[in-house]
């Protein structure tokens, strides 16, 4: 009987060991077999941009698409869900579909830093190629909550699509807004000029001025600042204030001889002498 038991005894102490020898090893194989399938991921889209810059790439979006759908929580997937969509937008020339992704991206993704990137190019297809002004404002207002974005571009392009919707007063309220939020902005200048011109588009000819002069004071080495002042002459000779805009002319011409500055200001001489014959 006691034989019969130190056999067991025996039986019971290898079961053991065997199991506790299989728990090692699973646990020295675990983190082997974790780091192979984290690995995967890395491989595929290592593979897919190589093909990419081959020019094949039908073979590389099909790697994208295989990790976006077997890998769905890597940094890769995310990742391939962007080369997927500008595949679609550049490539393929599908700018719906190219729409799609991004959203997706957006989606599946939201706190992923390419949800900037995503954002943006989604808001410029909708903008420029579907043309859906009102819809393109909400995605730069939208773009205006997240960190690390171009936020006077944006104020730009929301003063923009109001613009082409034809309502002038919100679009210069919108570059106002930048240019009152980043007076440096390489934006600036234009946004000064755009807004003269919607002062006047307002039926307000003095405001259009004394941004144009603004314009010209803040920034007199700006490509706009010479069409601010030819658009401050043009509009005082419409005025009738024909001497001031004469000399405006001619200053111009003496920087930038023009035919149109040119014709301009024989134009104006001649008004300026019917004018002084005429009393």
């Amino acid at each position: 009987m006691k034989q019969q038991d130190r056999k067991t005894g025996k039986s019971s102490r290898k079961y053991w060991l065997f199991f506790i020898l299989i728990v090692i090893v699973g646990a020295t194989l675990v983190p082997v077999y974790r780091q192979q399938q984290l690995a995967v991921p890395q491989q595929l889209f290592s593979q897919a941009i190589k093909l990419e810059s081959q020019g094949k790439i039908a073979a590389a979006e099909d790697i994208y698409r295989e990790i976006y759908t077997k890998y769905p929580q890597t940094a890769e997937a995310t990742e391939s869900l962007l080369k997927i969509a500008r595949i679609e937008q550049y490539d393929r020339q599908d700018d719906q579909l190219a729409l799609l992704s991004y959203l997706q991206l957006e989606h599946d993704y939201p706190t992923s830093p390419l949800v900037l990137t995503a954002r943006e190019a989604a808001a410029q297809i909708i903008k420029y190629t579907l043309r859906d002004y009102s819809r393109a404002i909400e995605y730069y207002h939208r773009l205006l909550e997240l960190d690390g974005g171009s936020s006077d571009h944006y104020y730009y392009e929301i003063a923009d699509c109001y613009f082409r919707l034809k309502n002038y007063p919100q679009a210069r309220i919108e570059f106002e807004t930048l240019l009152e939020k980043y007076p440096d902005s390489p934006l600036a200048a234009d946004a000064s000029y755009r807004r003269g011109g919607l002062f006047l588009l307002e039926g307000r000819g003095k405001e259009a001025r004394d941004a144009w002069q603004q314009l010209i004071d803040i920034h007199p080495d700006s490509r706009f600042r010479f069409l601010a002042e030819l658009d401050l002459a043009k509009q005082l000779e419409e005025e009738g204030v024909f001497e001031e805009a004469l000399s405006r002319y001619q200053q111009l011409a003496a920087e930038k001889k023009t035919a149109l500055l040119s014709k301009k200001i024989r134009h104006l001489q001649q008004r300026i002498a019917k004018k002084k014959g005429a009393l």
